[in-house]
């Protein structure tokens, strides 16, 4: 017969108060035993072993409804659910976090700068960009649903049904991003794959024997992924925030996602691939992207209306842009094309 504890027991052995077993077990959370004559509650060592996942739940910051639904649906895609989630918010509050740090230093250094009282407008202007950043940042939506493209986006890259046909070099493309991220590189390094989809390029790493890690946006991306390649390590996270510390990577992939950015969204992207990049490290992005604003023009006159469209629906990136942007950073861009709308821009 398995022991019985009472609740004052329960709490010294967990060190935690009474109050607090009395308050999960009025949340629904645990079921004591109740003594039919002195209604005294006992707790087996199953309720005790339910009680310290409560706590390291909480620990966690899921919420009192969060752990019920664990409780009630112990499924791995439930629990994943949640802690995708739980992993989402905090990521969100770092992020806020960090960009509030910035602009505290940046508001501090212009008063220790100023001789005058010039520093008050500054100061206005640090807070005004903190915000505009934040609501780029905070923003930004999946209008394209990838999501419910995670099971067959593999078989739509295959028949690659649209007119302009921009998968047509899918694997050209995949392999040659690879080959230009390695080159010259260790096994040792580290990599980050932004938009990693159903881990398509991930796997050229992985078959090399790699350390990479991949972050999407698309819970369903990234659970696709994972069924097709287990030993490659995943995160829910995107360009704009990218969910690890300053200069953990020293290369930095990406393909056809880039140009799911507006031009504000690529700028506040660079600065964060930056970020995470080692000062010697590389960025290497395969995308659908125009040389210039004039090729642009000069292709969109040669489309039918449907094409243009189909183009207009995304944000492609202007190359000579990205050359100009990433100068200010004394980072030196390379092109390579692929076909007339596939480029593959390598930083270093």
């Amino acid at each position: 017969m398995s022991k019985h504890y009472l609740i004052k027991e329960a709490a010294e052995i967990l060190n935690i108060s009474t109050n607090k077993i009395r308050f999960y077990e009025k949340k629904g959370l645990i079921k004591p035993l109740r003594d039919e004559e002195n209604g005294y509650r006992y707790f087996t060592e199953n309720e005790l072993i339910k009680l310290q996942t409560i706590l390291m739940y909480r620990e966690l910051n899921l919420s009192i409804e969060g752990i019920k639904d664990i409780f009630e649906d112990g499924s791995k895609d439930n629990m994943l659910n949640h802690f995708h989630a739980q992993w989402e918010a905090i990521n969100n509050q770092i992020h806020k976090m960090q960009l509030i740090q910035y602009s505290l230093e940046e508001i501090m250094d212009s008063i220790y700068e100023s001789e005058d009282e010039s520093y008050k407008e500054k100061i206005i202007s640090i807070i005004e960009l903190m915000h505009k950043t934040w609501k780029v940042k905070s923003e930004w939506k999946d209008k394209w649903n990838f999501n419910s493209w995670a099971r067959t986006y593999d078989e739509s890259v295959v028949k690659d049904i649209g007119t302009l046909k921009f998968y047509k070099k899918y694997d050209m493309l995949l392999d040659t991003v690879f080959k230009k991220a390695v080159a010259g590189r260790e096994r040792s390094i580290n990599v980050l794959e932004i938009g990693v989809g159903t881990g398509n390029l991930a796997a050229r790493f992985l078959d090399e024997k790699y350390n990479i890690i991949g972050i999407d946006q698309s819970r369903d991306m990234l659970n696709v992924a994972k069924e097709k390649f287990s030993d490659l390590k995943l995160r829910l996270g995107d360009f704009l925030k990218i969910p690890f510390e300053n200069h953990k990577f020293d290369v930095i992939v990406s393909t056809y996602a880039f140009h799911h950015l507006t031009e504000k969204e690529k700028v506040i992207a660079i600065e964060e691939m930056l970020r995470v990049l080692k000062p010697d490290g590389r960025i290497v992005i395969g995308d659908l992207m125009f040389e210039s604003e004039l090729d642009k023009e000069n292709m969109l006159k040669s489309l039918t209306k449907a094409e243009v469209e189909e183009i207009e629906d995304e944000y492609y990136s202007i190359i000579e842009f990205l050359i100009e942007y990433f100068k200010k950073h004394n980072k030196r861009l390379e092109m390579t094309k692929i076909d007339e709308l596939v480029f593959i821009v390598e930083v270093n």
